[in-house]
């Protein structure tokens, strides 16, 4: 007994794998057709078996009962070989009319009204099954059309109230059939559209890459207008509240609403109150909510929003927005829980790249300034624009603080020197510290650039311990590599301090 248990199951699974095989369908209009063939097939299947069995059972059969019989079979043995990823989708109408049609026509049986009664509930169930919401009802005034022309004549008459109500009610059943079939299968492609969607977020390689997918996913899921991303300025505990978020990208309308920040906002604000309790917040009327709504919410013109909470591990990563310019009464449970599962996706990947991002920075900043060090100053230098301007500087009398004062002292100067630089240059502009005191800028533009930075930087440096500075410059030239500009700056650099020499022998 031990041992046929294990075939039995092996042999059960079997079964049921070519069943759910036979019956499996992509979400591709031939797959879905082909799906609802075979399922209509076994119903089909099912009810010539039934007439079958009623024929064969009944010692003298009418005419119009085995001919039902017959056409049930033949349209079971027409479902299962068709093929039916190479028929147009009105296909699929075609076995519900000669089945309507020949079951109004043997109805008039008073002895048999019970079996094609059930022939009905199987024709409209079946019109359920493979039609959109509503057509079941259509199919089920053409019966009652055909009831009306042959009950004149036929014995339809007798049994019309009986035959009118079954019609009627198959036709229930057929459209609440029709609905779960439709909401089955958006829910089917919502889910396959986040799977596709997660793919290439779990790709991203940074926060605005990141934030910006997952707006434009939820902006699909939901067919929303707008969705904006906002990233913790700092992943904290569950029990830090006072959590500062910033928008790092957008979707749709919400594109245009990136200056969205948490800390613009008091905690009643739907950012704020998401922040705060880590829980979902639909507003259905965001213009008369007491639930206050980002200022450009009302430049986007917001009728309705949803605000989710990102985790990860209990941590509080971000606040997705999530809005329609057109009133939306009520969240359909099923896209809540969509959402949800993309906020589960999001999360680790905005602690990733979160991760990531500092470890570059980390590799690419000078500890001591908190400029840019050498890695990116040569990072940079690869990829040269072709306007590319390039300055480099050189403290004067720096080893002089070092040699008499001590190294914190000078650590003091290259801070403040790194500071200078940096309120002087554009926030387009890349501030490096190369060496032990030796400073660059990248930038681009011509000598009028250079001279606005050499301006703005005399201005700032106050000369700390006597130490001065000494700048060269060089603009790039068409198709000039890295080295050759570099050279030239160093050249340039080098001469201006000579040049400093000179004046003080001099003097």
């Amino acid at each position: 007994m031990s041992q046929d248990r294990p075939a039995s199951r092996r042999a059960t699974t079997g079964v049921l794998g070519i069943v759910s095989h036979w019956f499996a369908a992509g979400l591709d209009a031939d797959s879905q057709r082909q799906r609802k063939g075979r399922i209509g097939a076994c119903l089909y299947l099912g009810g010539a078996v039934y007439g079958a069995l009623i024929v064969w059972q009944t010692p003298d059969p009418p005419v119009s009962q085995t001919v039902v019989a017959i056409a049930v079979a033949v349209v079971a043995l027409a479902l299962m070989v068709l093929p039916w990823q190479r028929v147009p989708d009105s296909v699929l109408i075609w076995p519900v009319l000669p089945s309507a049609f020949f079951t109004t026509l043997g109805s008039g049986s008073s002895n048999m009204l019970g079996h094609y009664q059930a022939i009905y509930l199987l024709a409209l169930g079946y019109a359920g099954l493979v039609l959109r919401p509503g057509q079941t009802a259509q199919v089920a005034g053409v019966s009652l059309a055909l009831l009306a022309a042959v009950a004149g004549f036929g014995r339809q008459r007798d049994s019309l109230v009986e035959i009118t109500g079954t019609i009627l009610f198959a036709a229930l059943i057929g459209e609440l059939i029709a609905a779960a079939m439709s909401a089955q299968h958006r829910q089917r492609v919502k889910l396959e559209h986040l799977h596709a969607g997660v793919r290439p977020l779990l790709s991203a390689h940074s926060e605005p890459e990141a934030a910006r997918l997952v707006s434009e996913l939820a902006l699909d899921l939901l067919g929303a207008d707008g969705v904006v991303t906002l990233v913790a300025d700092r992943f904290g505990p569950p029990s830090a509240r006072d959590t500062s978020l910033s928008a790092r990208g957008g979707a749709g309308l919400g594109s245009e609403v990136a200056a969205v920040r948490s800390g613009d906002h008091p905690p009643e604000s739907g950012i704020g109150a998401v922040a705060r309790d880590r829980r979902p917040l639909f507003v259905p009327d965001a213009r008369n909510s007491p639930v206050s709504l980002p200022t450009t919410g009302n430049e986007t013109g917001w009728a309705s929003a949803l605000f989710l909470p990102i985790e990860v591990v209990d941590q509080l990563a971000g606040v997705m927005v999530v809005f329609w310019t057109r009133p939306v009464d009520d969240l359909d449970p099923f896209d809540g829980q969509v959402m949800e599962l993309l906020s589960l996706q999001a999360g680790p990947v905005l602690m990733r790249v979160r991760h990531v991002e500092e470890l570059d920075r980390a590799a690419t900043t000078d500890p001591l300034t908190g400029v840019s060090n050498r890695r990116a100053f040569e990072q940079a230098m690869a990829n040269l624009e072709d306007d590319a301007l390039l300055l480099l500087f050189d403290l004067d009398r720096f080893k002089g603080v070092n040699d008499t004062q001590g190294h914190s002292a000078g650590d003091r100067v290259l801070q403040a020197f790194a500071s200078s630089l940096t309120a002087s240059v554009r926030d387009s502009d890349l501030a490096c510290r190369i060496g032990g005191d030796e400073f660059a800028v990248l930038t681009h533009g011509g000598d009028e650039v250079a001279r606005a930075i050499l301006d703005r930087l005399s201005a700032a440096w106050s000369y700390p311990e006597g130490v001065g500075f000494s700048v060269g410059s060089a603009e790039r030239r068409p198709g000039e590599s890295a080295e050759h500009l570099s050279a030239r700056a160093d050249e340039a650099l080098y001469a201006m301090k000579h040049r400093r020499r000179e004046r003080v022998e001099v003097d």
